[in-house]
């Protein structure tokens, strides 16, 4: 392994910075420990409808490319120049349905030069903080979510239902419509996803209740 990096640095236009195999290999170990972070923080801070599988491993490649690139240019202006030259002819064409995955490529950057200058504990501690933040503060964005809940059944039963939703803290009424031998009632939520999930059992199992749909709020294009 030494006499392969020795070889590729020898060819490297003169450049005297020899790359250990040693510390590239730790380089890069931390570096998927910092991605395996990373990993974790997008697939908890995303919901079904904006996570892509497929960027999250992408976010993975970026922060090992990161690191073996910026390994190969230390200590060479030369081919560090070249390196520039290739990357600026790059384009991004992915269409991001999150303004955060911008955020979290510069974050699988920041990982890969950190990883590879071995400041290691600078990554970490950076990782864990930021990593930190966005679960706490996607877990509160999530639980002051309103949903949309959507009930229908027996003309008979209206009243016992608007009384289960005047009992349940942080519902609204939106719609009531009364039919002949029929209702549909509109009520908006704003609670955590276990009361959400309790309210929807009760009101499944009483009698004359047809359907209890929940419709989650679409999400804003800007």
């Amino acid at each position: 392994m030494n006499t392969i990096l020795n070889t590729f640095n020898a060819q490297g236009a003169g450049s005297s910075h020899t790359l250990a195999s040693s510390d590239l290999m730790i380089s890069l170990l931390a570096a998927m420990i910092l991605a395996a972070i990373m990993f974790i923080t997008y697939r908890l801070c995303h919901d079904t409808l904006t996570y892509n599988k497929k960027f999250n491993i992408t976010l993975l490649m970026i922060s090992f490319i990161s690191t073996v690139l910026l390994a190969l240019v230390q200590g060479n202006p030369i081919l560090s120049l070249g390196v520039l030259g290739s990357l600026s002819i790059c384009r991004i064409r992915t269409n991001t349905k999150d303004p955060r995955d911008i955020g979290f490529v510069f974050w699988a950057l920041a990982i890969g030069i950190s990883s590879a200058v071995g400041a290691f504990l600078t990554g970490l501690c950076s990782t864990i903080l930021l990593g930190s933040i966005l679960i706490l503060f996607n877990r509160r964005v999530k639980n002051r979510k309103a949903l949309t809940m959507v009930v229908r059944g027996s003309k008979n039963q209206v009243g016992r239902v608007q009384e289960v939703f005047r009992e349940t803290k942080g519902s609204s009424i939106q719609c009531k419509n009364v039919f002949a031998d029929s209702f549909e009632l509109v009520y908006e939520l704003k609670m955590p996803c276990r009361e959400e999930q309790q309210l929807l059992s009760l009101l499944s199992g009483m009698e004359g209740v047809h359907d209890v749909n929940v419709l989650a709020p679409q999400s804003k294009v800007a």
